[in-house]
């Protein structure tokens, strides 16, 4: 007998994986941090900003939103991004991995992979939020590649104990 599927649940987990799943990402950039602001790139000649901050100026969205935590200002408007993007793919990963078991294959690593090059190597340079893949530095390419596949491993295990803890 094959169980009803609960959205609901569902959409709780992908929220909740995905949340997680950023918090995993910003620790793994710690250690190995995916850009030096202080290089500068040919785009436009300006300092090199994070792909989020790229993303919000071309929609014309505000960039400057903070708030203050300890003491430290921190961008509120590049985290909304940086979760939103978590989330948007955890909530595709814990909905199509519920009918198509193939996604989870080694613990999500290789949907990570997937995301890392759908993203890093495809997407952002031809939406400019990167540079051309030939100037950007091999710091920023192992970084970004690893950082997906933690950050992908910990949405699987974050989906998988829920999905079983919630029976969904």
């Amino acid at each position: 007998m094959q169980r009803q599927i609960n959205f609901l649940k569902l959409f709780f987990i992908g929220v909740v994986a995905g949340i997680f799943g950023a918090i995993v990402k910003w620790g793994w950039e710690i250690p190995f941090p995916p850009r030096n602001p202080e290089v500068f790139f040919p785009i436009d000649s300006l300092e090199r900003t994070t792909p989020p901050k790229i993303f919000l100026e071309q929609l014309g969205l505000p960039t400057d939103w903070f708030y203050i935590f300890s003491g430290i200002e921190l961008p509120l408007s590049i985290f909304i991004v940086h979760i939103g993007f978590s989330v948007f793919f955890a909530l595709f990963y814990c909905f199509v991995a519920q009918k198509h078991h193939w996604i989870t294959k080694y613990q999500g690593v290789l949907f990570g992979i997937f995301v890392y090059f759908f993203a890093h190597v495809l997407l952002m340079p031809i939406m400019q939020h990167t540079p051309p893949l030939g100037e950007i530095p091999f710091d920023e390419h192992f970084s970004e590649f690893f950082g997906h596949i933690v950050w992908m491993w910990s949405i699987e295990i974050v989906r998988n104990q829920l999905k079983n803890s919630l029976k969904v």
